[in-house]
């Protein structure tokens, strides 16, 4: 491991704290600053690194030197890991799974959700399917005075989309199927307490229980031309995790995203009248609520073999975070950082949400589609919605995605419509 010396361990460790305290974009935007003028690599209490550089976060999703950590890994560092069913279960997954396995298992999901498979299943299923939750939400706001926009739309919807491109039967509760899926996702936070291991092993069993269900139904009907037939007949076992990976991961990434959009829209009302008038800003601001607020805030890599990073050679076995969240608050990749400005031109190959590489999500086609959906239904049928208390979030550090949003009604004013200007659209964290 990394040597350092008392006195740096010691100043690390407070700045670390800070990080892992830290949950709204204004404080990790200082906390971000101070990671950077610590230096490319900042030592961690328990041995690992944080990597808040742009070029260097990418550097390790990219380098295939950096690998996730497999089954394998944790027989040799973290004994005793096989009584977690959460663990297990994602370690049967692409999501921690590295070549070979992690190739075959993930071929499937790559196929299934290519833009060439999609084709038009974006447009023609999840954008109708956007505009009608958010119309419904549009109604229980009018008649409720306020609503939770997670509760109503940011988690339910892409638990129906996933539901409806697999061809799951029409009576499966997808509000258990998302409950159950945020709870599991959790076992990837930093240092989870016990109570959200024993919560996300349980979730793991029921859903795993339950997928083997479908499965075996599905098979047990006439054949059928929906995905979830053709995975249960080729292979049932590896399909469970395939139906695993697609909710736990899909599910918690996609609604933290509607939600960050959202937020974005209630509390910068020139965007969503912006969105009215020119549909296609849309793109843009999703890129930038990705950028500004991603789903995901790190991705832990540990190194294969001897390599360099940040200027420094790094041993075997080494454990890095790559700070998402930092990297694309980074000032020499991304013009004022801190400031809320959806760019002039899309670039959604520069931002590090959705990975890159060897693990980049095969999901982000559809969750893009949603988001855009979202965002174009939430700027039209919503028009004067206002943020009706502070948002809720989860502690992170690497998922402080927004839990409780709630929204309400206001009548616009001269000052909400007036998004010509560029500093109307844009915030300072």
């Amino acid at each position: 491991m990394l040597s350092t010396s008392p006195l740096e361990s010691r100043s690390a460790a407070g700045l670390v704290r800070r990080w892992r305290q830290a949950s709204e974009p204004r404080e990790l935007a200082r906390v971000y600053d101070e990671l950077r003028s610590a230096g490319p690599l900042v030592p961690t209490p328990w041995g690992a690194l944080l990597v808040p550089g742009y070029q260097d976060c990418r550097q390790v999703l990219l380098d295939r030197t950096w690998g996730t950590l497999t089954a394998s890994w944790r027989e040799r560092f973290r004994p005793g890991w096989r009584e977690s069913a959460s663990t297990v279960g994602l370690c049967q997954t692409p999501l921690q799974q590295d070549p070979p396995e992690h190739t075959a298992r993930r071929r499937p999901l790559a196929k299934a959700l290519s833009p060439r498979a999609l084709g038009d299943m974006a447009d023609s299923f999840a954008a109708p399917l956007a505009l009608e939750h958010v119309r419904a939400f549009a109604d229980e706001v009018r008649a409720e005075g306020v609503a939770d926009v997670v509760g109503s739309i940011c988690r339910p919807l892409p638990t129906a989309v996933l539901a409806g491109f697999l061809g799951l039967p029409k009576d499966v509760d997808l509000e258990w199927l998302a409950t159950e899926s945020l709870a599991m996702v959790r076992i990837e936070e930093l240092a989870s307490p016990p109570s959200v291991v024993r919560r996300a092993d349980e979730a793991a069993t029921a859903l795993l229980e339950r997928y083997d269900q479908l499965l075996a139904e599905r098979l047990r009907q006439p054949e059928g031309d929906d995905l979830l037939f053709h995975w249960a007949k080729g292979d049932p076992s590896g399909s469970r995790y395939l139906l695993l990976t697609l909710f736990s991961a899909g599910v918690p990434t996609t609604a933290a995203l509607l939600a960050s959009l959202a937020h974005a829209l209630i509390t910068r009302p020139a965007l969503a009248e912006r969105i009215r008038q020119e549909p296609d800003f849309s793109d843009r601001v999703v890129d930038e609520v990705l950028r500004w607020d991603p789903p995901g805030r790190l991705v832990t890599r540990v190194a294969g073999a001897e390599t360099e990073l940040g200027g420094r050679v790094l041993p075997e076995g080494q454990v890095v975070h790559a700070l998402i969240g930092a990297a694309h608050r980074d000032p020499a990749e991304f013009h004022d950082p801190h400031t809320f400005l959806p760019r002039q031109a899309p670039q959604p190959q520069r931002l590090l949400a959705f990975g890159s590489g060897l693990h980049y999500c095969p999901g982000t086609h559809l969750a893009r589609a949603q988001a855009v959906a979202f965002a174009r239904g939430f700027a039209a049928e919503l028009p004067g919605a206002r943020a009706a208390g502070t948002p809720e979030r989860h502690a992170g550090p690497s998922m402080t995605d927004i839990t409780r949003l709630p929204v309400t009604l206001a009548p616009p004013t001269t000052s909400d419509t007036s998004s010509t200007s560029r500093t109307s659209s844009t915030s300072t964290a």
